[in-house]
């Protein structure tokens, strides 16, 4: 699903946010990039959704090398791919269910299918009561599960989630934590980065860590011995 090649990411000021970066991800895995702020997740989930370009190496995601491509190609990738980020983008004056289900909307899927699927996903991240809420009535981290809920809802073949259990109780993390379980029962590949080991003790998954922008992979051991 994933191929990484010796990856770099250089911004415009300079700042080398990724280099030399390896990664082959399988179709159905889950991954975690650990990492404290600053170490580079959140360029290298933006790389893989084409929302940033790569400065060097070789980059392809569910056979679309990026290093290449065009929009046609991004819009595609997107097409399969739901994402989390910690904006989270919900639109406000629209509730709970309004942001989920546009997620289907906007690929065509008729109404009664889409608010069906729409609830079911709310429900399994806890948020049953909120579904006729406004996201802006909503808490942080109940906004952060809606998110969640819009990005898995299209049961997508990717889906990437930057620091998803962030700033959550033990309660929240453990609807993501289901969440994440069941799209792998589905063949989802997911890929999350954050820097809260609450999720991999509940969800076992591999373990990569990023340094000032270099990963490795991490033995189970060596975060679970952690102080």
């Amino acid at each position: 699903m994933i191929h990484a090649r010796g990856v770099a990411k250089v911004y415009e000021n300079g700042t080398q946010a990724l280099q030399e970066v390896n990664l082959e991800v399988a179709e159905g895995e889950l991954v975690y990039v650990l990492g404290a702020s600053g170490a580079g997740k959140t360029t290298l989930l933006k790389l893989l959704l084409g929302m940033e370009r790569l400065t060097a190496g070789e980059l392809e995601v569910a056979g679309i090398s990026l290093a290449k491509a065009q929009a046609p190609d991004i819009r595609r990738l997107r097409r399969i791919t739901g994402s989390v980020f910690q904006d989270f983008k919900l639109i406000p004056g629209r509730t709970a269910l309004e942001n989920v289900a546009l997620s289907l909307r906007v690929l065509g899927v008729p109404w009664s299918e889409n608010r069906q699927r729409s609830l079911a996903v709310l429900e399994e991240v806890g948020l049953t009561d909120r579904v006729g809420s406004l996201v802006q009535t909503l808490s942080w981290g109940e906004r952060q599960r809606v998110a969640l809920a819009r990005a898995v809802v299209r049961e997508p073949r990717l889906l990437l989630a930057d620091e998803p259990t962030g700033n959550l109780d033990a309660v929240s993390v453990g609807y993501v934590a289901a969440v994440l379980a069941r799209a792998g029962e589905k063949g989802i590949t997911r890929v999350v980065a954050t820097h809260d080991t609450r999720l991999l003790d509940r969800l076992p998954g591999r373990v990569l860590q990023l340094e000032q922008g270099r990963l490795r992979e991490v033995a189970g051991k060596e975060w679970e011995n952690r102080p």
